[in-house]
């Protein structure tokens, strides 16, 4: 058997082990896991999120408080004049003074409703983040629980399919002792941008690409030391 026939036969064993371990990757008990796995990671970074926002909006209600107190020492002070003015008789009355010191004092009670209506709506945002949050750790709980005992299903699963998978490894692994090392340096170079490196030329045709080439090739194929590659694929070509 030649060299490119050993190498045909080990792209085979190739393909077997690639085949096993998508299977083992395709599994519905491994699908449930992935989708588990990824609703965690979602979950954690949407409470990081949650928890981040809650922060600037404390720090947005500190800024509001203070606001809110300034303002009622304002209007503090205003009421103060109010009473002052009231006790006064017309002929100490100024009645410019006095329209702006209603006008100052009815700004100020409306910049405080408008603040306490801002708290308020912003401690409502930060309850409804708080609820998100449990009912976000609720639900990873429940998932957590689900993933732990799925992995120990699909552990077991593991046990009876990582054996077969070893085996075909270790005939792999043979296989490859038996290919010059020419051989599979090029077949593993082909393979990091080619599925199945080596294909059959069958009436100078590319089994992998399916061009039409030279017929020269084919004697090329027969005759050279070195793999004849596709011009147009890049794969390895025998004959058969």
């Amino acid at each position: 058997m030649d060299n490119l026939q050993i190498l045909w036969e080990y792209q085979q064993a190739d393909m077997e082990v690639e085949r096993c371990e998508k299977e083992l990757k395709n599994t519905p008990t491994r699908k449930k896991l992935v989708k588990l796995q990824r609703f965690l990671q979602a979950s954690q970074n949407k409470i990081a999120e949650l928890e981040k926002m809650a922060v600037v909006k404390q720090n947005t209600l500190s800024d509001l408080e203070t606001q809110n107190k300034a303002l009622l020492e304002d209007l503090e002070d205003l009421n103060k004049d109010i009473g002052y003015y009231s006790e006064c008789g017309d002929d100490e009355l100024d009645q410019k003074e006095i329209e702006q010191l209603v006008k100052n004092t009815e700004k100020t009670y409306d910049a405080i409703v408008g603040l306490k209506k801002q708290v308020s709506k912003i401690k409502q945002e930060v309850e409804g983040s708080d609820k998100a949050v449990r009912e976000l750790l609720q639900k990873m709980v429940a998932a957590k629980n689900e993933y732990d005992g799925l992995r120990v299903e699909y552990n077991k699963e593991m046990e009876g399919s990582s054996g077969a998978l070893k085996e075909l490894k270790e005939k792999l692994a043979a296989m490859e002792k038996q290919v010059p090392e020419i051989l599979i340096s090029e077949y593993k170079r082909i393979k990091g941008f080619r599925p199945n490196p080596v294909a059959i030329l069958s009436e100078n045709r590319c089994g992998g690409c399916n061009m039409q080439l030279p017929s020269g090739v084919a004697a090329a194929v027969m005759s050279s030391d070195k793999p004849v590659e596709c011009e147009n694929c890049g794969r390895i070509l025998i004959l058969k």
